[in-house]
């Protein structure tokens, strides 16, 4: 059953497919807020540092929004093997029993 197959529930798999769903937001709010946390360089005297600190913090923030987009493609990629296992087990156990295709 696909309940034991290495001893991982599908619930399990599910749970921890969800909670990276929420740390994708959470990487994505953190990436808005590292691009948008600096005040604009004109705002400031010698406002160069903060153009530099600027270009950094938008660095910064891009790689973040990339982590979570991956973050988020596993989170949805757990879901799919879950369903695909669950799936075959359920054709699997109709072929046995003799109800389905071969």
């Amino acid at each position: 059953m696909a309940e034991h197959v290495f001893g991982i529930e599908p619930q399990e798999v599910r749970a921890v497919a969800t909670a990276m769903a929420g740390e994708s937001r959470a990487l994505t709010s953190a990436a808005s807020d590292i691009r948008d946390g600096l005040p604009p360089a004109a705002s400031l005297p010698g406002g160069r540092a903060v153009a530099a600190a600027g270009t950094g913090a938008g660095r910064v923030g891009d790689a973040v929004a990339g982590e979570a987009t991956v973050v988020e493609v596993v989170g949805r990629d757990l879901h799919s093997f879950v369903d695909a296992v669950l799936d075959a087990e359920a054709g699997a156990t109709l072929a046995f029993a003799g109800g389905g295709p071969r």
